[in-house]
């Protein structure tokens, strides 16, 4: 076996890019979520548009992170 043999194999055990997907996407979340509770407190009063605004960012991040953590668990599930 090969050096990048090892390397690949070590990897796959290690699920080191699942891993990195998934605090990729959870770091992401976390910041989105906080740049809409930012945004809210410094509105004089929240409207609907607002409220638009801010599902408007933190819809997307959240359905990613779904699907990842679906994913990171099927996966998890296959080994």
């Amino acid at each position: 076996m090969n050096t990048l043999d090892t390397i690949i194999d070590y990897e796959r055990r290690l699920a080191i890019r699942r891993s990195i997907v998934l605090f990729a996407t959870l770091w992401m979340t976390y910041r989105a979520f906080g740049w809409a509770a930012e945004y809210a407190s410094n509105l004089p009063s929240v409207d609907a548009g607002a409220a638009l605004i801010i599902a408007a960012v933190t819809g997307p991040i959240s359905i990613l992170q779904k699907y990842v953590f679906d994913a990171y668990i099927a996966a998890k599930g296959d080994e």
